[in-house]
């Protein structure tokens, strides 16, 4: 699902990241790159605590997808998770999302990528967050940012009511596929562009794009990092010790 925060005229010159290098377009992963949490467990916390469930209840439904997310079955948790939404309004979930974003603080940035990133704006480049998260967390983050386009996992609507069901999640080679069409709509090379990721499924992405940013240690991108000659940024995990 694809959503404009701030339209940039298709013309919009490389920008300045800061670090030595020009880039049209920046591609940036959100959960623990752009952001030092995890938004869909977060989200999904305040979600089942605006229903009145209790704490209990809430470790039981985010340990079974803790445990499903260590599993050999990496859509097997991205089902589960879309299915804890079956029966909400869509734009009621959207209010949630934007109470749940108000009430982080300052340290939800992870600050060596989001400082990037902002420089890389400020300079003329187009920023596009690209997540497996759902609408309702990716769109106040992408307008906080100042992101000019953002896409997220497309939820199952009818009439307006989710199905608990996820017909595009936005993941693995699905984010690789949402780069190329932002190239072709904007006439830009894949060698102009960078893009920030801080996991084994982000790989697509970032081959995707002239310039891949690797954020933390995982061994897979840590390996392809060595390969490409990719820049290496610390991890948003430990940035975020201490503040929970």
């Amino acid at each position: 699902m694809a959503r404009d925060a701030r339209r940039a005229s298709h013309g919009a010159g490389p920008g300045d990241t800061g670090v030595g290098e020009l880039h049209a377009i920046v591609f940036v992963d959100v959960d623990e790159t752009l952001l030092t949490i995890n938004s869909m467990s977060s989200f999904l916390v305040a979600h089942l605590r605006a229903r009145g469930r209790s704490s209990d209840e809430v470790r039981a439904v985010v340990g079974h997808l803790a445990a499903l997310d260590r599993g050999p079955d990496r859509g097997a948790v991205s089902r589960a998770y879309y299915a804890t939404f079956a029966g909400e309004r869509a734009d009621e979930l959207g209010a949630l999302g934007e109470r749940w974003f108000a009430g982080l603080g300052p340290d939800v940035w992870h600050a060596p990528v989001a400082d990037e990133v902002a420089a890389a704006r400020d300079a003329g480049a187009l920023v596009v967050l690209v997540s497996g998260a759902p609408p309702a967390t990716v769109a106040p983050v992408a307008r906080a940012v100042g992101a000019h386009a953002w896409f997220a996992t497309l939820q199952e609507q009818r009439d307006g009511v989710l199905t608990g069901a996820a017909t595009d999640v936005v993941v693995g080679e699905s984010k690789a596929r949402v780069v190329r069409a932002v190239l072709r709509d904007r006439g830009v090379r894949g060698e102009d562009c960078v893009a920030y990721g801080d996991h084994a499924s982000d790989l697509p992405m970032l081959e995707a794009v002239g310039t891949g940013v690797v954020v933390g240690d995982d061994p897979v991108l840590a390996s392809a990092a060595a390969r490409h000659g990719w820049r290496l940024l610390p991890s948003a995990r430990g940035a975020r010790a201490g503040l929970d």
